[in-house]
């Protein structure tokens, strides 16, 4: 069962249960009404017969029975009688006397003051009439024909009137159901389209208030995040391949010059020298790319901890001073901040390492004199570290892809390595900025 029948079934079982239960609600409130108007109605007729016969001294029974059969209000089939202390009937409204009333049943309207029962279809009440301290019991009986001929037709209407009423309802449940998944259908058929060759396609976010909107929204969001991790995806392989064949056919080219004459064992040894240097290069780059790529497809697995920056600086520091003896480094302490608290960050241990290494090496090697200043300043909520260098600097049209990996300035392309962060620049000057814990 699809969602449209399911939705359309509920919502016509939970709107007709409505209907039926405001119909039997009405049905019963009508048929309660009927009865308690036409008993109050019966001890009218009961309370007036019995004090025109009882107080009036002038009506008389013939008299009082000419009244009961001429009054305008006369209840169907209407019956009164009254009863005097001994029970005996002191007056009857009809020369009817198939109908009579035990003691018993005397007895215990007289117990109750007032009582309602019924007999067959005919509904009756019995009340205490007091004169001059006297008891009477007076009985009033009649068939309400018009009350229940009444609610007859209003049971005969609601039960032709429920089923159309119920059809309207799943009628109106389909076009519901129909108008409600009408935008998710959309959003289906544009999914349905979307593969990995149009991932810049997006869903129609209509209104972007209701919750269907924002469900386009989020699926928007999901396939931006999609799509640079696809096109990531694409530039790492294409970098990647083309930064590890560099290096490889060099490696080759060289070993096939060198294996081209006999040498002695100083050459060769010079030559296994090279090449193992060129080997540390290489899987060092291959660490990197894998980290980066990481790095990039996982950033919401990454554990964070809380660390003071200056420490993480000098073991990068001390790390590619190990890596590059030829490196020199040197620290400004004249900017550090009086209180150690500063200082502390929270951050990704090993990504800030590869950071600070990577500025630190790009700086070294396009610097004249390989080295780099570091400077590190504490300001409001932020850490600002400075990296400055003698390198030539970085070209005004390259600015704007300083971020972009694997980009190479113009102004280096003629010069041998590739850094460590993934894209080649030769920079003066280095400025990374980290938020200070509160």
């Amino acid at each position: 069962m699809n969602i449209l029948t399911k939705l359309t079934l509920r919502f016509s079982i939970i709107t007709a249960s409505i209907l039926v239960l405001f119909s039997l609600a009405v049905y019963l409130f009508s048929a309660s009404y009927r009865k308690e108007e036409f008993y109050q109605r019966l001890e009218s007729r009961a309370v007036t017969t019995a004090k025109l016969l009882v107080t009036v001294k002038e009506v008389d029974k013939a008299l009082l029975r000419i009244i009961d059969d001429n009054s305008v209000p006369a209840l169907p089939e209407e019956q009164v009688f009254v009863f005097d202390k001994q029970n005996r009937l002191a007056y009857s409204s009809t020369d009817d006397t198939s109908r009579t009333y035990s003691n018993d049943l005397l007895n215990s309207i007289r117990q109750a003051k007032k009582m309602r029962f019924e007999h067959g279809d005919f509904e009756e009440m019995g009340a205490i009439y007091l004169e001059e301290g006297e008891p009477f019991v007076v009985v009033a009986s009649a068939f309400d024909r018009y009350g229940k001929s009444k609610l007859g037709n209003l049971r005969t209407i609601m039960l032709l009137g429920l089923p159309i009423g119920i059809g309207i309802i799943v009628l109106a449940g389909r076009i519901f159901a129909e108008q409600v998944l009408n935008p998710l259908a959309n959003i289906n058929d544009s999914v349905s389209k979307i593969s990995e060759g149009n991932l810049d396609q997006r869903l129609d976010e209509g209104n972007q208030t209701d919750e269907i909107a924002r469900l386009a929204m989020n699926f928007n969001q999901m396939l931006e995040r999609l799509e640079k991790a696809f096109e990531l995806q694409q530039s790492f392989v294409a970098n990647a391949s083309h930064e590890l064949r560099t290096p490889l056919a060099a490696m080759r080219s060289q070993l096939q010059v060198e294996l081209g004459k006999v040498r002695n064992i100083d050459e060769y040894q010079s030559i296994l020298q090279s090449q193992l240097d060129d080997v540390v290069s290489l899987s060092d780059l291959t660490n990197r790319l894998l980290l980066l790529a990481r790095t990039s497809m996982e950033q919401q697995r990454l554990d964070f901890s809380v660390l003071r920056v200056d420490e993480v600086l000098f073991n990068a520091q001390e790390e590619l001073a190990r890596l590059k003896p030829a490196y020199r480094f040197h620290f400004d302490y004249n900017a550090l901040p009086d209180n150690e608290a500063d200082l502390t960050v929270r951050c990704n241990e090993q990504l800030l390492t590869v950071a600070f290494l990577n500025l630190m090496d790009n700086a070294c090697k396009f610097s004249e004199d390989k080295t780099v200043t570091i400077a590190i300043l504490a300001q409001n909520s932020n850490i600002q570290i400075s990296f400055q260098d003698k390198g030539p600097g970085i070209a005004p049209n390259d600015l704007e892809q300083v971020f972009q990996p694997f980009y190479q300035g113009e102004n280096v392309r003629a010069l041998q390595g590739a850094t460590a962060s993934g894209f080649r620049f030769a920079k003066e000057s280095w400025n990374c900025t980290v938020a200070r814990l509160p």
